[in-house]
């Protein structure tokens, strides 16, 4: 079986809507914008039977015109034709059909004073049938009568949308339509007519998917709808209603709007209804409830629905909330180890704090939130699957703690981030995740931070660095957490002296910084420590004799020491460097395989001297930076 899609011609969202006759249209209909939707079903088959050769079916071609009624052909033969179109309605399945017609398109008319055109729906056929086999008539759908106002060249229109309803409702993948001259004037050839042989009869439609609510995707506040007693506490994000709702019209996807019902749940009279603009299909649509609508302490119901603009979904399933603006009374803070600062103590070394808060009784408190950071405002964020508003419990974030008993007190044990005076921040959260005003509590904290100690001397670009970590005095430490370069964290077990050791390649031309704090048994957390190391941009010099740290005369005169030089940070053809000693003539020396050059030197004089080194690579070009070493030579001891 071919289908194929006669070419649109007359079909258009005017002639259907006004259902014009004998006006004359070419059209390039536009695909629509807004419900309900106009389409040209796709036609299965187009063709017309013949009583003359009563066994032959004839489709229709680009070629011949559609022949209606009794005619005569170039012999004189009399012929009487009736003209069939079957259409399918598959892509229609699951809609509503505001309207169908079928448009017949004239060609040439036997006698424009007459006309009497009837159309039939039939048993649906798939391939045009013959004039002994024709499909079972089910219902006469309309006739013309009157004679055209234009001739020829008239649009004859049929409204067919009640048998395209039917079949859609019936789930009828195809209907045909029968179009012939009513049997009284069938064999009078005054009442022929031909059709356009391709666009001579067309089918058009006026439908709409019908939007749906989806009851799995409801949410009030950032959370999840719920029929569940005791109803959730909403505070501030209570008035934000969000419904997920579906079209499956291609152009009414980013113009579904949503309708939100909201009333008391004592006062079902009270019902208010709001729009949300601008919503899209299988995202959540927002609906911002006006100030005032929601009184503090009171429940609330609500659902919703969505609309195309033609046609509404039913209301969804009702949601209930409890809404709660009023904010806890603020906490009270205590410590059994960590002094407030008033007193003028320290907390002890190597020692978590130990801190109460208490809720003071107040049964709407459900818990705590704190921090030695301070605490900012809690907030929502569209991160849902369908890009609705997900608001966390702070009770169920980090750095917060759930009361077993409304009002009542928990004991939490918390690690200071720094040394020195701290300040913890806490507040007390209610069930709607209103928070009190903020309780200050202050106090000393001991230094607890590991040291960080060299051991493979400078550091040096693409050489192996050492580091020691060295816990604070009084500390006990199990092990010892550090991030190198924002990297994953890492672990390194402590020695029975309460040391560790780490050791990298040193091969960010940037540098490389380190942060690192001690773990005890106790629970006890440190602070954290950071180690950073930097290269200067030049050539790397190192010297077994003539290097102090402090300054101090090293060697004598004589006194030979090697000098050995490496690539600067982020070289790696480096062939030869160029040294002089005190602004004396430069010398060459060859770097080995690794890029690195030694070379032996003794002072002939005492004193400050200057080593003054660039790098050279394979193409000759020169470092932009030297290496500027200077030492002061001993005095002869002689």
């Amino acid at each position: 079986m071919i289908k194929f899609r006669p070419r649109r011609a007359v079909v258009s969202a005017l002639a259907l809507t006004l259902g014009l006759s004998g006006l004359s249209l070419i059209s390039t209909a536009s695909a629509a914008v807004a419900a309900p939707h106009y389409d040209d079903p796709p036609a299965v088959q187009v063709g017309w039977t013949d009583s003359a050769t009563p066994k032959k079916a004839y489709p229709i071609d680009s070629n011949t015109n559609i022949p209606l009624g009794t005619w005569q052909d170039d012999a004189g033969k009399s012929h009487t034709s009736r003209v069939y179109a079957t259409y399918d309605l598959s892509a229609h399945e699951g809609k509503k059909i505001y309207g169908a017609k079928v448009f017949l398109d004239e060609r040439s008319v036997a006698d424009c004073s007459k006309r009497a055109v009837e159309i039939w729906r039939t048993k649906p056929v798939t391939s045009t049938p013959t004039w002994n086999r024709p499909p079972a008539p089910l219902a006469k759908l309309g006739e013309v009568l009157t004679p055209p106002q234009i001739c020829p060249g008239a649009i004859i229109t049929f409204d067919v949308g009640a048998a395209v309803q039917d079949a859609v409702a019936h789930r009828q993948r195809y209907i045909t339509f029968e179009i012939r001259v009513p049997e009284q004037y069938e064999s009078d050839a005054s009442y022929g007519r031909r059709f356009h042989p391709y666009r001579g009869v067309q089918l058009s439609t006026q439908f709409n998917s019908v939007p749906q609510i989806d009851n799995a995707h409801l949410y009030n506040g950032g959370l999840p709808c719920t029929q569940l007693a005791p109803y959730p506490r909403i505070g501030g994000s209570a008035s934000t209603l969000q419904a997920v709702g579906t079209d499956a019209d291609e152009y009414d996807e980013r113009s579904v709007k949503t309708e939100v019902a909201i009333w008391p749940k004592a006062n079902p009279e009270a019902r208010q209804v709001f729009t949300g603009e601008h919503g899209q299909s299988g995202r959540a649509n927002t609906v911002n409830l006006p100030e005032g609508t929601l009184t503090d302490g009171k429940s609330y119901v609500w659902q919703a629905r969505v609309t195309d603009g033609a046609d509404y979904s039913p209301w969804s399933k009702k949601c209930f909330f409890t809404h709660d603006r009023t904010a806890p009374s603020a906490p009270t803070v205590t410590s059994s180890n960590y002094p407030p600062d008033t007193t003028g103590e320290w907390g002890p070394v190597g020692v978590p704090g130990i801190f109460t808060f208490s809720g003071n009784g107040n049964k709407d408190v459900a818990g705590f939130e704190y921090s030695w950071l301070g605490l900012g405002v809690h907030g929502c964020s569209a991160s849902g699957d369908h890009g609705q508003w997900e608001c966390h419990n702070p009770l169920d974030q980090p750095g917060a703690v759930r009361l077993q008993t409304p009002g009542g007190s928990a004991t939490v044990t918390i690690n200071p981030l720094r040394s020195g005076p701290q300040r913890l921040s806490v507040r007390a959260i209610d069930l709607a995740g209103n928070v009190s005003e903020t309780v200050t509590y202050s106090t000393f904290v001991a230094s607890g931070e590991p040291q960080v100690q060299v051991q493979s001397g400078r550091p040096e670009w693409g050489q192996e660095v050492l580091l020691k970590f060295i816990p604070a005095p009084g500390v006990t430490v199990r092990d010892y957490e550090f991030v190198l370069d924002g990297g994953e964290p890492q672990t390194r077990d402590a020695q029975e002296d309460g040391t560790a050791f780490f050791s990298f390649v040193a091969t960010n031309p940037n540098g490389h910084r380190l942060t690192v704090r001690s773990r005890s048994d106790n629970g006890y957390v440190s602070p954290e420590s950071r180690w950073e190391a930097y290269f200067d941009p030049g050539p790397g010099v190192k010297s077994d004799v003539y290097y102090s740290p402090d300054g101090s005369p090293v060697g004598g005169v004589g006194v030979e020491g090697t000098f050995t030089f490496s690539p600067p940070p982020g070289w790696t053809d480096t062939t030869a460097y160029r040294y002089s000693f005190n602004n004396a003539e430069a010398t060459e020396v060859a770097a080995d395989a690794n890029g690195r050059a030694t070379i032996t030197w003794a002072p002939t004089a005492s004193g400050f001297t200057d080593l003054t080194v660039y790098a050279v690579r394979a193409d000759g070009t020169v470092s932009d930076y030297p290496n500027w070493y200077y030492f002061d030579v001993a005095a002869s001891t002689a």
